[in-house]
Formats: structure tokens, sequence, C-alpha cells
């Protein structure tokens, strides 16, 4: 079987001949390696969105000072600003910045992001689908993303990515009503991504993000109802539901998050870096969920012996190879910048292949040990 007919028999319940490797297209550089790993098996997850937005009432200006970019929208009620700032580290294949504040730095600039939400306005364009499917071909799959999560959740990314998180809590307490209407503008967006996101050609959808840094009852209490609402209706459209489960705390978060009903968990994360062990994840959320495995990048540092017999190791505790796929989803080569890293990341690559090559799932259909040509 090739790559894509792995991945296609996984997400039609049926064992594969592999178990498919399919990490992100960012987290592993085009180059020599990439082709390599290809050569042998690994497919490309493309995440990429088929919206685009205008904001027709608010104007965006871009100022750049040094290795600092910021960009200042100005709304009829106000403007906000947020920066990047360049870095030379590596981080994915498409990015070289960093966000090092949010739009929201005091609960007056809720104003001016609340108009903006409401401002937007979104567009469908599948073919940006199309043309990525012609030049992926048959090496890869393609998901529909883009800022598509509950809006509890997406209220993070006002306050700061990466740095705003104790801004984010507090303004919860210290302004909770001006809080909760950035979380009723968040919701009125929602609805018109919806319709749009129903009707994408991806079979694909992945919505919302596990940070795990709210307990399990507030996940109920703010995040289980906005999946509750929409993965009945995309199912319904024939999607199938991602959620990009990347806490490393999941095992507290492992029955409600059954109750999303979202066909795929991805970027979960076994021990060392989770708490969650795959086969505790199996009998947790069972054979119909599809656990999509993001293989901590620490084990490469143990060498290319660890990483096979870690490898075969997760393979074989899952009892369910036919909803089963491996992936790197979180890190990859970030900040690998020096020759022990790469060599690290390189040989721990090859060494999962040869694990995933090795393993034969149970019930998979024979391989065939010649060839024909047509």
């Amino acid at each position: 079987m090739r790559a894509i007919d792995n991945l296609n028999a996984v997400l039609s319940g049926r064992v594969p001949e592999r178990v498919p490797f399919f990490p992100y297209d960012n987290k592993i550089p085009r180059g020599a390696l990439a082709r390599e790993l290809r050569n042998r098996g690994m497919g490309l997850c493309c995440r990429r969105s088929t919206l685009w937005y205008e904001t027709p009432h608010v104007w965006t200006e871009t100022r750049h000072h040094g290795d600092i970019t910021t960009v200042t929208h100005h709304t009829p009620v106000g403007s906000v600003h947020t920066s990047t700032r360049r870095v030379v580290e590596r981080i994915d294949t498409n990015s070289r910045s960093v966000q090092i504040d949010g739009l929201i730095k005091e609960p007056a600039d809720i104003d001016a992001v609340v108009f903006m939400i409401d401002d937007t306005v979104y567009h469908a364009d599948s073919a940006l689908y199309h043309n990525l499917a012609r030049d992926l071909g048959e090496d890869g799959v393609i998901w529909e993303t883009g800022s598509f999560g509950a809006p509890y959740d997406e209220t993070r990314n006002y306050f700061g990515i990466y740095t705003g998180l104790e801004e984010w809590i507090y303004a919860q307490l210290d302004y909770a009503a001006e809080f909760e209407r950035l979380v009723a503008a968040l919701e009125r967006r929602a609805e018109r991504m919806a319709l749009l996101l129903a009707q994408a050609p991806a079979r694909i959808v992945t919505f919302g993000a596990l940070e795990g840094n709210y307990s399990p009852t507030q996940f109920e209490q703010h995040t289980l109802p906005f999946f509750q609402k929409h993965v009945p209706v995309l199912q319904g459209a024939g999607k199938l539901c991602a959620l990009h489960a990347h806490a490393s705390n999941l095992r507290g978060y492992a029955q409600v998050l059954k109750r999303t009903g979202c066909k795929i968990i991805e970027a979960f994360t076994p021990p060392p870096v989770g708490d969650f062990p795959l086969a505790d994840a199996r009998a947790a959320w069972g054979p119909e969920t599809i656990i999509w495995v993001h293989f901590p990048e620490t084990i490469f540092w143990y060498g290319p012996d660890q990483v096979r017999d870690y490898t075969l190791d997760l393979l074989r505790s899952d009892p369910h190879p036919e909803s089963l796929v491996l992936s790197i989803t979180e890190m990859g080569t970030a900040c690998i910048s020096d020759d022990e890293g790469e060599r690290a990341f390189t040989s721990g690559l090859r060494a999962l292949m040869d694990a995933v090559e090795a393993y034969q799932p149970q019930g998979a259909p024979a391989v065939l040990a010649w060839t024909c040509s047509r």
C-alpha cells in the first residue's frame, strides 16, 4: 500500500498494511531527508484553510522597526496593536517570527477587538484546496483548519499566544462583563464560519485545541457545548472532525474528550512528555476514535536504537491499529540549528520509520513479495 492508502484504510476503519506516519508538513523540512522518508512510506499532513476574510471597516497599519513588526488595527471605536519579533532560529518551514504581545492589553481594548470580530466577513475559496491537492498528489492529506475553535478558547489568542496567559486569567475576573462580550462576539463568528466549513472540500476538519491550562470541569462548562453543537453538523456534511489535544496533562480530560464526538483526537502525546499512555487512551476512547499520535521528540536524544524500541512498544500497546496514526505535530525541528541536534533528529526519524516498517499490524492485508507494472 502507498502512504495514502494506509491512511485511507484507517480513516475507513480498516487495518492498514502499515500504521501510517503522517507528520505535519511544516515540521519536516523539505530536502533529502523528507524525500528519503516519503520514498519509504511517510505521508504529509497539510493543515490549510480554504477560508479568507476581510474587515471592510478596519484600517490596518504595519510598521517595521529593527527586528520588531507592529501591526495596528484602527477601528471606529479605538485602535489595538500586536507585535512580532523576527527570529533567526528555525521554527518551522513557514514561520520566522514569534508574537510578543496580544491585541488586548487593557479592558478598553476589548471594544476594538469585538468590533473587528463582528466586522470580519468570511469567504470560501475551494481553489486553495484543489491547487494544493494537485501539487501534493498522493503524497499526503489536506485538513481544513483555521481559527475555528470554542469561543472561550479563542479568547486566549487575543491576550498573546505565548505571553498572555496571566492576563487572560485575570481578565475573566477583573472585567468579567467585557470578557463575556468577547466570548459572545466569537460565538457569532463561529456561526458564520461553520456554514462555510461544512461545504469545504476537505474530508477532515480540525478545530479547537486543548492546551491543558484550565481544568476538565471548565472544559465541560465552557468548551464542550461548542463541540456538541458543531460536530454533529459537520459530521452530517460528511466531515471527520479532529480535535488538537496536545496538552501534556491529558489523562484528566479523558472522559470529557470522548463526549466531544470528534472522530480524531490528534497531537496526542504519550509519556514521557504526556501523562497518558496510548494503551490507557485506547481503553478510554475505544476503537471508534482515531488516535493521531504526536511522537515525543525527546526520545530522539536517546539514540536510534531507543527510538526504534520505543516506537515498536508504542505500536504494540494499541490493540486497534485500524484507528492509529503516527505523526509529528508540535516541535519538529523547531530551534534545532546545530549539527548534534540535526543528527539526533535525522537518525531518530529513520529509526522511527524502521519500526513502522518492521511492525505488522494484526489483521493487516498480506504484503505481496512481487511487483508488476502496466
